[in-house]
């Protein structure tokens, strides 16, 4: 799953990265938001060779935590295709 989620967050724009970054924050920040999963994944689509090895530290020492994040990651990446399905990076808009 930790290969499919990566593949995914790379094909995203970097304001997708801000994005789960703030969420994040304010997961970490008010009560009832978990927000460790979305900081980790804006942190690996913004700054990946600092963000992967904390990654790999919470795979090894919480990895239900880590799937448990991973899978709420690609639940809320197939929402966002699936409303928005041009945001990637590799796809193109057509100007009408």
């Amino acid at each position: 799953m930790s290969e499919e989620l990566d593949r995914r967050l790379a094909d995203l724009p970097r304001e997708v990265g801000v994005l789960l970054v703030t969420i994040g924050v304010m997961g970490v920040a008010l009560p009832g938001l978990v927000g460790t999963p979305a900081l980790l994944a804006g942190g690996l689509m913004l700054w990946p060779r600092g963000f992967r090895s904390v990654d790999r530290w919470l795979a090894r020492k919480c990895p239900g935590l880590h799937r448990h994040g991973a899978a709420q990651l690609v639940r809320y990446l197939d929402d966002m295709e699936r409303r928005y399905p041009t945001t990637g990076r590799n796809s193109t808009t057509e100007v009408s």
